[in-house]
């Protein structure tokens, strides 16, 4: 099977998750299957049918140098290995290192479907425009529930400050996401430091170090739009809060600064884990890290949101 010689001629699984990962990207997929389609294809007319710039063309083209080569007249051609995940890519439309190596119960690919959904996040951050626009409605509707509701965020929990305003409010929640974003980038970076440190691979550059934080292709941007785009579970709290409040049972009337019932708090943590379940998949898939340690970083996410938490409530 296609999928069996893909394992033995990329036999590091470092190596074959490296080029999975670089084809998540949507212009690479397309030059692949570009190139794929036409055989062989010269530059230009790669650059024309893809709509892209020359700098961009040559930019992915240099990321895809094990896939794609050039041969004597100076045309684009697949290499074996492009040339196997070319026809995955024309069979499957998607590569997954799971799937390449085993085969999924329809259980488990629900599951992985739920609680990694790559296939949600994905169209929306391959372009920073369409990135930009989810970003910001998602943001919007969150903050039209959230100053109903008279309730201001800090990273990722909910308070009830007795002196609310809506300058407070943005302020705060501008800090949140800008907090995330650092968060989020620095412990990325950490990992790859020590991803390269136990390869014994050279030290990275600061190029790549500032990449991190600013990277091509608009991934900053991205990056911070799908933080965005991520806290919009965090709805489901300020929008439970305005049934409650309009049918009158008093579960999330809080008594203090933060949440104090069973039900609000409970309310909390659900939509505390739909920011986990989207911010892992986004950040596995911007920053090419394999699911656990973007889950991980999620995870601890929300242990830095109720470490502030417990500075905000000693401080009030």
């Amino acid at each position: 099977m296609i999928e069996d010689k893909l394992v033995a001629e990329m036999s590091d699984e470092k190596e074959l998750e490296e080029a999975i990962w670089l084809l998540r990207h949507r212009v690479r997929r397309r030059i692949i299957m570009t190139i794929g389609d036409a055989g062989r294809i010269s530059a230009t007319t790669l650059r024309d049918k893809l709509g892209i710039s020359t700098g961009s063309l040559y930019y992915n083209l240099k990321q895809l140098d094990r896939l794609v080569t050039q041969d004597s007249k100076r045309n684009y051609v697949l290499t074996e290995e492009g040339n196997i995940i070319y026809r995955l890519l024309k069979e499957q439309g998607d590569l997954n290192l799971e799937t390449i190596k085993t085969t999924q119960s329809k259980l488990e690919m629900m599951l992985s479907n739920i609680f990694f959904p790559i296939w949600l996040v994905a169209p929306l951050l391959d372009r920073a425009r369409l990135s930009l626009l989810a970003g910001v409605l998602s943001i919007t509707f969150l903050s039209a529930l959230l100053l109903n509701s008279k309730a201001e965020l800090i990273i990722l929990h909910i308070y009830h400050f007795p002196n609310f305003s809506i300058n407070s409010y943005v302020l705060k929640l501008l800090l949140s996401i800008l907090i995330i974003y650092l968060y989020v980038s620095a412990t990325s970076l950490i990992h790859d430091l020590m991803t390269r440190r136990s390869s014994g691979e050279e030290k990275i550059s600061l190029r790549r170090l500032i990449s991190m934080f600013f990277g091509p292709d608009f991934q900053w941007v991205k990056l911070i739009c799908s933080i965005m785009i991520s806290m919009l579970p965090l709805a489901i709290y300020p929008a439970i809060a305005f049934v409650d409040r309009v049918a009158g049972w008093g579960q999330f009337m809080s008594k203090g600064v933060i949440p104090s019932s069973m039900a609000a708090n409970v309310t909390l943590v659900i939509a505390q884990l739909g920011v986990f379940i989207l911010l892992t998949a986004t950040l596995s898939y911007l920053r090419r890290l394999r699911w656990h340690v973007a889950a991980l970083i999620s995870f601890s996410v929300i242990y830095l949101s109720i470490v502030v938490q417990y500075i905000v409530v000693l401080g009030s």
